[in-house]
Formats: C-alpha cells, sequence, structure tokens
C-alpha cells in the first residue's frame, strides 16, 4: 500500500468497501432462503406404517364338519364288525285282513306224498277272531291247531294257540299282551314277546294283510312276521320270490345248521282276493313235507 500514491490507495478503499458491501448483500440474500428440510426418518416409517399392505393370497380353508357328540363306546365293541341288518318292512299302521266274517275254506292236502283233504274254519269280527284248521290224510288224522285272540289295526293279535289231537291238549301257547312286559307263556316258562307275534296259524293273515298294505309290491321285497312257537319267538322273513299274473310268491329259507336240515317254506298269495294264501309248502332239504292247495 506504501508504493500506491494517495489517489490510487482511495480508488483501491473504494473498490474494497464495495467488494465487501455486495458480498455482504449475497450473504443476506442466501440467508433470506429457506433452508431444505432434513429427512425425518420417523416420519416416513409412520408413512410406511399407515400405508395399507399389499392384498395377501386368501389362505385356503378346508370344510370341516361339525362331529356330533357319540356316547363313549368301549374298545372292544368299537372293534368289532357291525351286522347288516336284514331289508325288511316294518308292519303297517294299519292292515286290512283277506277274510272276514264266517265261513270255512277247504284245500287238497298232501303229506308226505299222501293225498288227503283239510278245512279251515274262521271267525274274524271287528274285535276278535277264531280259526281251526283240520286236516286228514287216508285214517291219519293230524293235529287240530286253533288260534284266537283280538283284531286291532295292525291286524291279528293272537291270545291263545292250541294243538289237540284226539280231543285233548297237545301244546298250548298263551300270549299276555297285557303285562308290563309281553310274554309269551309255554307251560312253566315264559319268553318275551315281541310287538306283533303271530302263531303258527295266524301268520297265514297277516303276512296276507303287511303284502296288501304295500303300495307298490316288487319282487326281492321282505316281511317280516315275528311268529310263537313252543320254544319261544322267531322272526320269519319271507321275501318275494316271484309273481304270476295277480299270484305273488313268498318264500323263507333257512340254511343247513348243525344237525338240521335246510327249511323252507312258499306261499302263493292272490292279490285278487286280498292276498290271501291259496298255496302253501313246507319242505325240508327240498323235499316237500306237506302242501295245502286252496280249492276253488
Amino acid at each position: 500500500m506504501a508504493a500506491f500514491s494517495p489517489q490510487e490507495r482511495i480508488a483501491f478503499a473504494a473498490a474494497l468497501a464495495g467488494a465487501l458491501v455486495l458480498h455482504a448483500g449475497a450473504i443476506l440474500a442466501l440467508s433470506d432462503r429457506p433452508l431444505p428440510r432434513a429427512v425425518d426418518s420417523l416420519a416416513v416409517a409412520t408413512r410406511l406404517i399407515e400405508a395399507p399392505p399389499p392384498p395377501a393370497p386368501e389362505p385356503v380353508v378346508k370344510q370341516t364338519v361339525q362331529p356330533v357328540a357319540q356316547p363313549v363306546v368301549p374298545r372292544a365293541a368299537r372293534r368289532a364288525t357291525p351286522v347288516r341288518k336284514p331289508d325288511t318292512r316294518p308292519v303297517p299302521a294299519l292292515l286290512a285282513l283277506p277274510l272276514h266274517g264266517e265261513g270255512s275254506l277247504a284245500y287238497a292236502f298232501v303229506i308226505d306224498g299222501q293225498p288227503g283233504e283239510a278245512a279251515l274254519s274262521f271267525h274274524i269280527g271287528a274285535e276278535r277272531f277264531e280259526m281251526t284248521l283240520e286236516r286228514r290224510a287216508g285214517d291219519r288224522e293230524l293235529p287240530v291247531w286253533r288260534s284266537e285272540g283280538r283284531v286291532g289295526p295292525q291286524g291279528l293279535q293272537p291270545e291263545r294257540h292250541r294243538v289237540t289231537r284226539q280231543g285233548r291238549d297237545r301244546e298250548l301257547l298263551i300270549f299276555d299282551r297285557d303285562a308290563a312286559r309281553p310274554v309269551l307263556l309255554v307251560g312253566a316258562r315264559a319268553f318275551p314277546l315281541s310287538a306283533g307275534t303271530q302263531d303258527r296259524l295266524s301268520w297265514w293273515l297277516q303276512l296276507a294283510a303287511m303284502l296288501a298294505a304295500e303300495p307298490a309290491p316288487s319282487i326281492g321285497q321282505r316281511l317280516r312276521v315275528p311268529v310263537a312257537g313252543p320254544t319261544g319267538v322267531n322272526d320269519w322273513d319271507f321275501e318275494v320270490a316271484a309273481r304270476d299274473g295277480d299270484r305273488w310268491l313268498l318264500r323263507r329259507d333257512l340254511v343247513r345248521g348243525a344237525g338240521r336240515p335246510a327249511l323252507q317254506w312258499s306261499a302263493w298269495l292272490d292279490g285278487r282276493r286280498g292276498f290271501l294264501p291259496v298255496d302253501l309248502r313246507f319242505s325240508l332239504d327240498d323235499d316237500e313235507q306237506w302242501a295245502l292247495r286252496l280249492l276253488e
């Protein structure tokens, strides 16, 4: 600065002062501009959290059935193989019998190949019934079967079944249906009595009434009739085996057992007569023992 003249020093000072002023103005101008905002990581995170997430694939839901509460079954019972029940029909609520009033039917009778004759006498009213079957083959007079009891909406309800020979009782079955637990009485023995149980004579008409109650009988259909005998009550299952016009063949077959031959019962029922039995046969090992055929 000492080398400069007084005039040059004044000019340099003035220039320096102007430069300082300009520099200060620039600084002030920059200071007035808003500073850039710092990135708020919390705000960004908040926005990311609040933003709806991308749709996720719907989970596969298995259709399940709520189990029904079952009674506790012993393990031994669970392992047992269930027994298939026979395809049988229950007794309808209302049965119409093929015979009414008082009368008699004549049958041709054959036993062990010997021809004979038989007669079925009946008295069937609104509330009670009586039936008697008499059979004869040559000089051979067979036991007489008698059945009596009540008549109800479900057909015949036997009360007594009596077998006599030469006027003497050979067999007596008593159906005690009015007891707290209905029983079949055979002498001093008592057996449980099923609903709808018949005797060895009344089942003829009961089976007829059951088939007549069917709206559409068909081959293979099965009807069950409990039948009483000296050893108790057994279910007799008859199968519709054939049809010939208005006549239907019902069969009951029992396979050969230990010390017992095969048993077969056959009954032709006539639909034109309320399915009245018109032909009855009993066989052992397909060897016919006796047969009854209604005489026209």
